[in-house]
């Protein structure tokens, strides 16, 4: 409880939302769509079973750093393990926690692991308390996959799960995929709106880059 109340008052302090995680809970999750799953870190090997066996999980995708998973005491090892007992696909793509910059380089790679598994059944995407850098994968996703702009598939994900994941990661990451344009204006220099919507020839061009990672 006390790693806890640090964890929250950490998130509060970085992210200025009033969501909390507690550990002592065990694993929470929600369904976003269908084969799409956002929540907290699995803890044991029987969370893991329970993904496998009652959500239908194939693939767990985990956005945490090695120094979350040690703060916790989680063993992936075991944890990596029981995902290949059970056949299901096991990505890690480490964002830091409380940091939008990092989460907005990331993000592309991230959305490439979830686009490429979600076709083989539900996608379990996590980071440690589920609610800043995992959501944000989702609402990318939904967005340069599923035809959403940013704003409908955020409002979408937060219905479901309350949570605050950065906006400003996931335009920046939008900003980066959608123009290529050497000579384009930062995107601090353009409208708070800017790519929270994007042109299906941008779409496209989201698409493919994303892929190819």
């Amino acid at each position: 409880a006390a790693k806890s109340d640090d964890y929250n008052r950490a998130m509060q302090r970085q992210m200025r939302n009033p969501y909390e995680y507690h550990h002592d809970l065990g694993m929470h999750f929600t369904v976003i769509e269908k084969n799409l799953i956002v929540g907290s870190q699995p803890q044991c090997k029987e969370d893991i079973t329970r993904l496998y066996e009652e959500e239908g999980v194939r693939a767990i995708l985990n956005l945490q750093q090695d120094k979350d998973v040690e703060y916790w005491g989680i063993d992936l090892p075991a944890i990596m393990k029981q995902c290949a007992s059970h056949g299901i696909a096991y990505f890690r793509i480490p964002a830091r926690d409380f940091d939008p910059n990092s989460l907005r380089n990331e993000l592309p790679r991230a959305v490439a692991a979830l686009e490429s598994a979600i076709s083989s059944g539900s996608v379990y995407v996590h980071c440690t308390a589920g609610l800043g850098r995992s959501p944000a994968v989702a609402i990318a996703y939904l967005y340069w996959f599923c035809d959403m702009d940013m704003n409908t598939a955020y409002s979408l994900l937060t219905s479901k799960r309350p949570c605050g994941p950065k906006k400003e990661a996931i335009r920046g990451a939008t900003y980066d995929l959608a123009n290529d344009d050497p000579f384009k204006l930062p995107l601090e220099k353009l409208p708070e709106d800017a790519f929270t919507d994007v042109s299906e020839e941008e779409r496209r061009l989201i698409q493919q880059r994303v892929r190819k990672l």
